[in-house]
């Protein structure tokens, strides 16, 4: 029969194992429904209706239309509106159901160019935060240095506990392309993001959507819903 104190140990083991196993699995991981957008700026109720339909939580959305356009299309879907920020020729926003912990809209050099960016971070839980980047390349900026000015960026800006949705759009399909290429080995893209398939061909738009590090944020499946407007929808889990 096993003694008093040899029981008392393994209740004590068995409490600290229960302890150990319940810290390793890590925090409840959190998914959301992202959308990136560009729309032309018409009818703000439409553009609210469609970021409904895909019951988006986290959307990043650039439009040549005025601050009223996209606070009408914020108050429809009810999600809470960072910018938006005009540093080029379109306007940048982002919208979440998340707080908002801060937001910039900020022009950064790009060789002789520019990159248009519109930056929010916002509050997963008391450990993690999420990091939309919606950013533009000017339309006389190589794609190589708008990518050499986006990962200088990213790597100063970003937190170490920031998952991050960027959102890159191009002046044309091309350099949409060359951009995501040279992204390639930082961020997984959206459209890729299936297991269960073979990567989406690169579409005939100006939008692509990224997600990373991989560590603190997956993809679970991504779509492009048009590709003019260029419209993309993913659903991605926050984990640690």
């Amino acid at each position: 029969m096993m003694s008093r104190r040899v029981a008392s140990v393994v209740a004590v083991l068995a409490l600290a194992v229960g302890g150990c196993s319940v810290r390793l699995g890590g925090p409840k991981p959190h998914t959301y429904t992202a959308v990136a957008l560009v729309d032309a700026g018409g009818d703000p109720a439409a553009v609210a209706n469609q970021l409904m339909t895909a019951g988006a939580d986290v959307v990043l959305l650039s439009s040549p239309a005025d601050s009223v356009w996209f606070a009408e299309v914020a108050r429809q879907t009810q999600l809470t509106l960072s910018g938006p920020g005009q540093t080029g020729p379109a306007r940048l926003a982002l919208l979440s159901r998340l707080k908002v912990l801060g937001d910039t809209a900020l022009a950064l050099a790009a060789g002789s160019g520019r990159l248009h960016v519109m930056d929010a971070l916002y509050e997963v839980d008391k450990n993690r935060n999420l990091d939309l980047m919606l950013m533009q390349i000017g339309d006389s900026t190589p794609a190589r240095e708008a990518v050499r000015a986006l990962l200088s960026y990213y790597a100063t800006d970003v937190g170490g506990t920031s998952a991050v949705l960027l959102a890159l759009r191009a002046p044309t399909p091309q350099a949409a392309d060359s951009a995501a290429l040279l992204l390639r080995s930082a961020f997984g893209n959206v459209l890729d993001c299936e297991k269960e398939k073979e990567a989406t061909p690169a579409p005939a738009s100006t939008l692509r959507f990224f997600y990373g590090p991989p560590a603190r944020i997956e993809c679970e499946r991504g779509r492009l819903v048009a590709a003019s407007p260029p419209t993309i929808v993913g659903r991605v889990v926050v984990g640690r």
